[in-house]
């Protein structure tokens, strides 16, 4: 190896760096104007996001483990919830006995997507929306659980975008 070949190398690394130090000093100068700029306007980029709760339908029963989904269920005043085909035969709570016939048997509450308004199966709808849960995470259509903070699928490889809709919500009647 002749000294022009090592000079050319060096030469080529620090171009490299030059280079990633200019592009992380223009990230790090446009994000401080954007957020300047939303101070002296008084106004932010972030806007309200939806969180999924867990709600009836992606819940187990509590007597055979199984997934609500859309089926009847029973609730009991305990607070456990079951499949009301699991709970008719019983007669009564598992868990603190109350009768069946105390128990509320009606459709489970289920979770409507905020920009198409279908209701959802699991957290990603079929409009391609994804709703995070509380914990941040959600599941990716492969089955693995992904963090909204690290939105690429470690088994599937998908990449999800993250974007704030704003949240409309009804007034209320001022009286």
């Amino acid at each position: 190896m002749d000294f022009g070949d090592t000079a050319f190398r060096l030469g080529i690394i620090i171009v490299l760096v030059v280079v990633i130090a200019m592009v992380v000093l223009l990230q790090g100068y446009m994000g401080a104007k954007y957020n300047l700029q939303d101070k002296i306007t008084g106004k932010s980029r972030k806007k309200s996001t939806i969180f999924l709760d867990e709600t009836e339908s992606d819940k187990k029963c509590e007597i055979c483990y199984g997934k609500i989904d859309e089926d009847p269920i029973a609730k009991c005043s305990c607070g456990r919830v079951f499949h009301d085909a699991c709970a008719r035969p019983t007669g009564s709570c598992p868990y603190c006995g109350a009768s069946y016939e105390k128990m509320e048997v009606r459709e489970p509450e289920r979770f409507r997507c905020p920009r198409c308004g279908k209701f959802l199966k699991g957290n990603i709808c079929s409009c391609g929306a994804v709703i995070p849960r509380k914990d941040e995470t959600f599941v990716c259509r492969c089955g693995n659980t992904v963090d909204v903070n690290k939105p690429v699928c470690k088994k599937c490889g998908a990449v999800y975008e993250m974007a704030f809709m704003p949240v409309l919500r009804e007034k209320e009647d001022e009286e």
